[in-house]
């Protein structure tokens, strides 16, 4: 322990943690309370800043929200069909190829190579984003739609929030996004 400049052998580290519990104390009733007051003004700027870009989805219906497996494009066959049958939409984190077809559902495939990310946990990673981006729009997209998403390597400097507001902007692009305020 350092102590105007002097240094003593022997300090007791409990000591310390329980100074430094107190002091959190002193933030407010509840040390806990104050960091999540903090940390809802961070999302507050955060939703604030992408407001202005694109419109936000709201929460889906409780349980309406899961991945299943029978929305993922998985055939070559498929994929390969919405890339030469359907249109592209560009950002620079991200394509979209969409692919109207008959049927009711929907489909989609990610796509994140090595020119993306060289490690394959970062590359996981940002999939990972993909499917929670998309995972939390499927309740208000329409149905009958082959989705195939190519990451771009910019996707690997961005973080989870700008890789969501490029998807809503590609989907709303597309058309496939219909939010509550459109009228049908």
């Amino acid at each position: 322990m350092i102590v105007d400049g002097k240094i003593f052998a022997g300090a007791n580290l409990q000591t310390e943690q329980a100074k430094t519990k107190e002091d959190s104390r002193l933030l407010g009733e509840n040390g806990n309370q104050s960091r999540t007051q903090c940390h809802q003004e961070a999302q507050a700027e955060r939703a604030m800043a992408s407001n202005c870009l694109v419109p936000i989805v709201p929460a889906g219906p409780r349980g309406e929200n899961r991945f299943p497996k029978s929305e993922r494009l998985r055939r070559q066959k498929d994929i390969e069909a919405c890339l030469r049958e359907g249109k592209r939409y560009r950002h620079p984190l991200m394509t979209l190829y969409v692919r109207w077809r008959e049927g009711v559902g929907r489909r989609i495939a990610f796509s994140v190579g090595r020119k993306v990310a060289k490690k394959a946990t970062q590359r996981n990673k940002i999939k990972r984003w993909l499917r929670e981006a998309y995972r939390t729009k499927r309740w208000a997209m329409k149905e009958g739609v082959d989705l195939f998403i190519v990451a771009q390597p910019e996707i690997a400097a961005a973080n989870f929030h700008a890789v969501d507001a490029a998807l809503t902007e590609l989907l709303v692009k597309a058309k496939v996004l219909h939010l509550p305020s459109e009228n049908e």
